[in-house]
């Protein structure tokens, strides 16, 4: 393997992880490559960053169109990848959805597919505070039976499902039929949470709008641990979204009932269980006098400490119209949700047809939150003429954020039919559904320099192997790789202030805050 390093100008730093590096090398024919952190550029990625809504009140002879709202131009200026898709289903509070709609549903789907863009769903029956009749939970029932297919059919497309259906715009608070509670779990809204379970395809995330409200239902106040999270239970797919993002009040209730002092505690839940569960949402502060405390200049921090992967773009425009004018909107484009950086890796050089290959890679993941759909990695193997994908055990999901380091370390198996010759080394990230699999549009990009390939949606790890016969098929013992200490790389120490900041003490007795700053 040719070693092929880029950006010489921080030699003092490579030479150092070279260093570390070569230090535990034992494997044979092995190659060390570093790579630079690019950390400023913002680029599209799926499954995270800023959002727009997209809704419309749906009807049998004129059902909502994505395609007439959306254009080739969508979200471009932005790096956009998801709008949220809301679907105001208030003529039909007490009859079936016609096929009509339902039809309508898959279309939209669809041009979201054409244009590689997946969508945050909500249903809901009102928009307006002076119109709270929403429908039974009889209707509900019917009509997410209708869906269940249909959203099935479009899992591909459909990032997450926000719980919708109760109260006005879906967000579980004003409503004739459920009561004006924000959090208490009545009989009826638990009605609607079993439908949605029933009815929805297994590995999808509900997010709700108030963390109470998973509680309440779960009979369990404790937040997801690293053993829970992704395991397909019910409190595995409770995530949340807050459409009061920085408010007074606790985000006008979404950490605190109106009887109740509970904003620490929840916002402690809040910032363990969202790693392993998304959150998201929008600000809705839109009056002086919040501006006027610069709560908007806190983005950074909370979304950071809540693990946030998605928020409106221009609603409210006070707050998102600063962050724009002050350089925080780009800042909030590069770290919201994951972003991955390679910072070195070693591998084989050399190897056999049906042999192995050691391959160790470090990375760090610098955004706000982790990947929280499962998502597939593969080493390829690509030259002019033949390209091999070889899958890892690696599942991203648990690669967590605010800096924290983690490992690809494994040996992979050389295919018995690969062809004599050199070959590129490359990672790729795709979508788990086959329908998008090949479509670089959803490919994960890792923020590095000189390492994306638009057209494949393959992230260049400047590294090549020679494959012969003449090679040993035990291309030795694997390497240990660096993995510096980071804040989540101990789990299980972690704990949150009363504030909500996530503390984790590391193997090295270091105190780390959520951010990744040292703390006395």
């Amino acid at each position: 393997m040719q070693r092929k390093l880029q950006n010489m100008a921080d030699m003092k730093k490579i030479l150092f992880l070279s260093g570390l590096l070569i230090a535990s090398m034992i494997s044979l024919n092995a190659s060390v490559v570093t790579y630079t952190p690019d950390n400023t550029t913002v680029f599209k990625n799926p499954e995270r960053g800023f959002t727009e809504e997209l809704n419309g009140k749906v009807s049998e002879s004129s059902p909502y169109r994505v395609k007439n709202h959306i254009d080739a131009n969508w979200g471009k200026n932005d790096k956009m990848t998801m709008p949220v898709v809301l679907y105001n289903f208030g003529n039909f509070k007490s009859q079936d959805l016609p096929q009509a709609v339902l039809n309508g549903f898959d279309e939209d789907m669809q041009t979201l597919r054409d244009m590689g863009l997946k969508c945050v769903l909500r249903f809901a029956y009102t928009e307006r505070e002076s119109d709270k009749v929403d429908a039974t939970p009889e209707w509900v029932h019917r009509h997410l039976q209708q869906l269940k297919p249909h959203l099935e059919a479009n899992e591909d497309v459909i990032y997450v499902l926000e719980a919708g259906f109760v109260g006005v715009w879906g967000e579980w608070y004003y409503s004739t039929n459920y009561g004006d509670e924000t959090q208490h779990v009545t009989a009826n809204r638990r009605k609607v949470i079993e439908y949605l379970f029933e009815n929805t395809p297994a590995a999808m995330f509900i997010l709700f709008r108030y963390p109470m409200i998973q509680q309440e239902y779960l009979k369990d106040k404790t937040p997801l641990t690293a053993a829970e999270g992704f395991s397909g239970t019910q409190k595995a797919r409770m995530g949340c979204h807050n459409d009061a993002f920085l408010h007074d009040w606790g985000n006008m209730g979404t950490y605190a009932s109106d009887d109740s002092d509970d904003d620490p505690k929840m916002r402690r839940y809040v910032a363990t269980h969202c790693l392993y569960t998304p959150n998201g949402g929008e600000t809705n502060i839109d009056d002086d006098d919040a501006l006027a405390k610069k709560r908007y200049t806190q983005a950074p921090s909370e979304m950071a400490t809540y693990h946030w992967s998605f928020c409106g773009s221009t609603y409210a425009t006070p707050v998102t119209g600063r962050w724009r004018s002050s350089g925080l909107f780009d800042t909030l484009n590069v770290y919201m949700g994951y972003r991955y950086n390679l910072m070195s890796a070693q591998y084989s050089d050399q190897a056999a047809p049906g042999g192995k290959a050691n391959v160790v890679i470090s990375l760090r993941n610098v955004g706000y939150a982790p990947l929280y759909n499962e998502r597939p990695v593969y080493l390829v193997l690509k030259n002019s003429s033949k390209t091999y994908t070889l899958k890892l055990n690696a599942d991203p999901r648990r690669w967590l954020p605010n800096g924290t380091w983690s490992l690809i370390r494994e040996q992979v198996d050389i295919p018995s039919d690969v062809e004599e010759g050199s070959y590129d080394l490359y990672l790729w990230m795709p979508d788990r559904h086959e329908s998008i699999k090949n479509d670089p549009r959803y490919a994960v990009r890792f923020g590095n320099k000189n390492v994306w390939d638009n057209n494949t949606g393959y992230n260049d790890l400047n590294a090549s192997i020679t494959i012969s016969n003449s090679v040993p098929k035990d291309p030795g013992i694997l390497p240990e790789g660096i993995e510096e200490v980071s804040p989540h790389s101990a789990v299980s120490n972690q704990k949150v202030l009363e504030d909500g900041q996530v503390l984790v003490l590391t193997q090295d007795g270091k105190k780390y805050t959520v951010n990744g700053q040292m703390v006395q």
